[in-house]
């Protein structure tokens, strides 16, 4: 069902990214996502098999309901394969246990959700530097600076008006 989306050339010019997976910065292999319900199972994910290498921009389009956001889930390790592997930057990210992934997560990843969990009470740049604090990433001292560095990374302007967060995106 995914392959139709993913024909693009990747940064080592091979079509689908077929190389080796150790150069493989995203590697899913044959994975299969099937919840159980009281109406009985319901299989989001049928035998997908994806490579991302680093460098690469993949958007994952499609229909409501065909299945994206379970895999994405699969590889930030939101959500477990019923079978198959996934891997990420050399990580088996399937073979983690829960603690494993929440630090793995969070030195590893961003994750930014369709309807975003910001705490209300923090600006943005103090929403971005909390993981950092949580995972003892950066100094105290450095953690402004890379906050911002990140909101430049994905075009998002940041200006605090009177003391409150003012975010604007780039046109």
């Amino acid at each position: 069902m995914f392959g139709r989306w993913f024909k693009r050339k990747g940064s080592n010019g091979t079509a689908n990214g077929d190389t080796n997976s150790a150069t493989h910065m995203i590697d899913l292999r044959s994975i299969v996502k099937t919840y159980q319900s009281a109406a009985g199972s319901f299989t989001a994910l049928k035998s997908v098999s994806l490579t991302v290498d680093a460098g690469e921009f993949v958007a994952v389009i499609g229909k409501s309901g065909s299945g994206k956001s379970t895999m994405i889930n699969m590889v930030t390790g939101i959500d477990r394969p019923t079978t198959g592997e996934v891997i990420v930057a050399g990580t088996p990210v399937h073979k983690l246990s829960e603690g494993q992934m929440s630090v793995w997560r969070g030195k590893h990843l961003g994750i930014i959700f369709q309807f975003f969990q910001l705490l209300p009470a923090l600006s943005v740049i103090e929403n971005i530097m909390l993981p950092m604090d949580f995972c003892r990433m950066y100094r105290p001292s450095e953690r402004h600076e890379r906050a911002m560095q990140l909101l430049e990374q994905v075009d998002v302007n940041y200006h605090p008006v009177n003391g409150v967060a003012c975010e604007q995106a780039q046109a």
